[in-house]
């Protein structure tokens, strides 16, 4: 089986990382303004040991559920505050932008907007917003990927415990 690349990108030091990493790299710098520290240490562990895991592997697969489930929490309380965090960064944007615009011209507002447009402040602006936005909107797939992976998970142990005889079927007493 042919499976995507971990690691597709390169940074200017030669680091090799995933889109997802880049996207915590580039929102970094805007979070840490408002005090927001990301934690993924183990993330990546979790996600090898679930490519890798085989169907008859069923304590791995129990143990991933776990691990799939609380990720999935972890993510979606993030994915909730960078959403506030880009919320206000939207609002912090339209506000830039009005006040450039009528800084540029306050007497004609289409000439105001599109020379408001150039203002290092909105550009600014503007890039906080669209990092913030591309990093809510992976989380929101991270979590469906890994609520799927739970899901996954869970089937295979499941499939597991209905093809084989539970120990306790051996203990059942006779009628």
């Amino acid at each position: 089986m042919a499976k995507p690349p971990v690691t597709p990108l390169k940074t200017e030091d030669g680091k090799e990382m995933s889109y997802f990493e880049m996207l915590v790299r580039m929102s970094y710098v805007y979070l840490k303004k408002d005090g927001i520290n990301l934690n993924f240490a183990g993330y990546t562990d979790t996600l090898i040991d679930y490519a890798n895991m085989q169907e008859h592997e069923v304590e791995k697969a129990w143990r991933l559920t776990k691990e799939l489930n609380a990720w999935s929490e972890y993510f979606s309380s993030i994915a909730n505050l960078i959403q506030k965090v880009y919320l206000d960064a939207e609002t912090d944007k339209i506000e830039v932008q009005a006040t450039s615009s009528i800084e540029a011209d306050s007497v004609k507002v289409a000439n105001g907007e599109r020379l408001s447009n150039k203002d290092p402040r909105v550009i600014d602006a503007r890039k906080k917003r669209n990092t913030l936005k591309a990093f809510h909107d992976e989380l929101e797939a991270k979590i469906k990927f890994l609520e799927r992976g739970y899901y996954h998970c869970k089937a295979t142990c499941e499939w597991a415990n209905k093809s084989t005889p539970s120990p306790m079927s051996s203990q059942q007493p006779q009628r």
